[in-house]
C-alpha cells in the first residue's frame, strides 16, 4: 500500500448529502473527518438546484404558510399507495427533520424565501425553500460554497480526484476503505464510512435494468456521468439492494436552444398531441409535471407537441404563464419572439404554420386527424365541457387564429433514486435486515423515501432536501457509533 491515512469518519462523495454529512460530523464532535470527491469541485447535482422541501419552518411561519408535517406525511403515504418502495420510518424521519435542516443552514448565513412562486403548482401550499440570491448554476450553489467554507473551518479534510475501490471490513464491521487518491493507492482507516456517491444516470445498463422504458434517444435532461460505482461497493460489502428504483422525471424536456421556452409546455390551457395528431390526456395534468410524464411515456417515442395559436400567445404575453418554472422565470413579454426565433432554427423543436394543414405536415401527423382534434377541442370550448378527458372548463381555449405554433417536448430525466437499503438512521442493511456496523449511506443512492413517481403534490424540492437531511442523520449516528459504540436508534 502506497499510503495510509487514519480518520474517525470518511465520507465518500462531495454532493449535497456528502458535504452535509461531513460538515455535520465535524460539528458533532468527530476529530478527524475526511471527505472524498472524485471530481475537482464539490456539490454534484446540487449545484443545479434552487431550493429544498421543508415543513413547519420559521420561514413558513413568518410568511403565514401552514405546512403541517403530520398532514404531509399522511398525504404522501396515501399518494404513494403505501408502496413497497417506501419505508414509513425513513419518510417520517426525513419530513420531521426538514425544518431542522433549514435552521441549520440559516445558522450559517444562508437565507431562504418561500411563497406562491416557490411551489410546483397553484394548489400546493408553498414548501419549496429557495435560496435567496442569484447562483451561477442554481441558487443553491451559493449555499454549497458556504457549506464548504464551514467544513474547512471545522477541520474537514477534502481530498479531490479520489476514487474508492474497496470497503474494508474486520470482524463484520466496516473499518475503512481503499481509494485511489490523485493516482496513488491509499488506505484510509476509519471507524465509520458514509457512502454518498449519488445515482446511476450515467449507467445505461442499469437504467435499462430498472427502467425498461428508458430511451436515451427520446429522453433528455440532466444526464451526469455517475455510474453507480459506490452502489456496487456497498453491495460487495454485504449491503442489500432493492429490486426497484425511482427515476426522477418530468414531462417538460423541450428541444429548442432557448430553454426559456420550457414553461410553455407546462400550461394547462394548451393542447397536447402525439405523433398521430391526437390528444392523449387532459392537459390540466401539466402542472403535475412528474406524474404527467407517465402519460407522455405511453405515447409513441415518448414525444408530444404543445400547441399555441395567435390568440393564446397574446394571452400569455398579456397575462403571463399560469405556472412559471423556477424562481427566476421572467414574465414572458417576448414569448412570441422566443417562438419565432426557435422556429427559425428549422430543427422541428418549434414549428410555425399558417394553417392546421401545414402544421400537421410539419409535425408529420395525418392532416385529417389533427383537423379533427382541433375541431373537437373547439367544440368542447364552445360547449364548456371536455367530453374526452374532463379538462377543467376554465382551461379550455379555442384554436382558430393563425399563425399556429407547436413546441416539441419529451420526458426530462433528472436523477435516479435507490437501490441501497438503509434504516431510518441511514445504516446500510444486509439482506437479513441487520445493519452493517460502521457503514452508512445517504442521499439519492438510498431507497425507502420515494415511490415510483417522484415528489407528487407535496414534496417539491425533495431530492436535495432528502440528501441534506439524510446526510446529517447519517453523520449524527456515525459520530455516536464511533464514540459510544452503538446507534442513536438504539439509545
Amino acid at each position: 500500500m502506497s499510503k495510509t491515512i487514519n480518520s474517525d469518519i470518511v465520507v465518500v462523495g462531495g454532493g449535497g448529502s456528502g458535504l452535509a454529512a461531513a460538515l455535520q460530523a465535524a460539528e458533532s464532535g468527530s476529530d478527524r473527518v475526511i471527505l472524498l470527491e472524485r471530481r475537482k469541485s464539490l456539490g454534484g447535482n446540487a449545484n443545479f438546484a434552487n431550493g429544498i422541501f421543508a415543513a413547519e419552518t420559521v420561514v413558513q411561519r413568518q410568511n403565514m404558510i401552514d405546512c403541517d408535517k403530520d398532514e404531509i406525511y399522511r398525504d404522501v403515504m396515501k399518494w404513494n399507495r403505501y408502496s413497497t418502495l417506501v419505508n414509513p420510518r425513513i419518510l417520517r424521519k426525513w419530513i420531521n427533520k426538514t425544518a431542522e435542516t433549514v435552521d441549520w443552514l440559516m445558522e450559517k448565513g444562508i437565507e431562504f424565501e418561500v411563497g406562491v412562486r416557490q411551489r410546483l403548482h397553484y394548489h400546493q401550499n408553498p414548501c419549496w425553500h429557495v435560496v435567496k440570491g442569484d447562483g451561477k448554476l442554481g441558487r443553491f450553489n451559493t449555499a454549497l460554497k458556504i457549506m464548504r467554507e464551514k467544513a474547512v473551518t471545522q477541520g474537514v479534510e477534502i481530498i479531490f480526484d479520489s476514487n474508492p475501490r474497496e470497503l474494508l471490513k474486520e470482524n463484520g464491521k466496516v473499518c475503512g476503505l481503499i481509494a485511489e487518491c490523485g493516482g496513488e493507492e491509499t488506505k484510509i482507516n476509519a471507524s465509520a464510512v458514509i457512502m454518498c456517491t449519488g445515482g446511476f444516470m450515467g449507467n445505461e445498463q442499469w437504467l435499462k435494468k430498472y427502467f425498461p422504458y428508458y430511451d436515451p434517444e427520446a429522453f433528455g435532461g440532466l444526464i451526469v456521468p455517475y455510474r453507480g460505482e459506490g452502489i456496487e461497493l456497498v453491495a460487495e460489502a454485504g449491503g442489500a439492494l432493492a429490486d426497484s428504483c425511482t427515476l426522477v422525471r418530468e414531462a417538460c424536456n423541450t428541444f429548442a436552444k432557448d430553454k426559456g421556452i420550457t414553461p410553455s409546455v407546462r400550461q394547462p390551457f394548451c393542447i397536447w398531441i402525439n405523433k398521430s395528431g391526437q390528444r392523449f390526456v387532459g392537459e390540466d395534468v401539466a402542472p403535475h409535471s412528474q406524474v404527467a410524464s407517465n402519460a407522455l411515456l405511453r405515447q409513441p417515442g415518448a414525444l408530444a407537441w404543445c400547441l399555441y395559436d395567435d390568440s393564446l400567445i397574446n394571452e400569455v404575453e398579456t397575462k403571463g404563464f399560469l405556472l412559471p418554472h423556477g424562481p427566476d422565470c421572467e414574465f414572458p413579454f417576448n414569448f412570441r419572439q422566443q417562438l419565432e426565433d426557435a422556429a427559425a432554427e428549422n430543427n422541428d423543436a418549434v414549428i410555425k404554420a399558417s394553417s392546421i394543414e401545414e402544421l400537421a405536415k410539419q409535425i408529420g401527423c395525418p392532416i385529417h386527424r389533427l383537423e379533427k382534434t382541433i375541431a373537437e377541442n373547439n367544440r368542447f370550448y364552445l360547449e364548456g365541457y371536455d367530453e374526452d378527458f374532463a379538462k377543467e372548463r376554465r382551461f379550455l381555449r379555442i384554436y382558430e387564429k393563425a399563425p399556429y405554433y407547436a413546441v416539441k417536448f419529451s420526458v426530462l430525466t433528472v436523477e435516479t433514486i435507490g437501490p441501497v437499503i438503509v434504516d431510518e438512521n441511514m445504516r446500510v442493511l444486509q439482506n437479513s435486515g441487520n445493519p452493517i456496523p460502521g457503514l452508512y449511506s445517504a442521499g439519492v443512492m438510498t431507497t425507502g423515501w420515494m415511490a415510483e413517481d417522484y415528489c407528487g403534490d407535496y414534496l417539491f424540492g425533495a431530492n436535495l432536501s432528502y440528501s441534506l437531511t439524510s446526510g446529517r442523520i447519517a453523520a449524527k449516528d456515525a459520530v455516536f457509533y464511533t464514540t459510544e459504540g452503538g446507534s442513536l436508534h438504539e439509545s
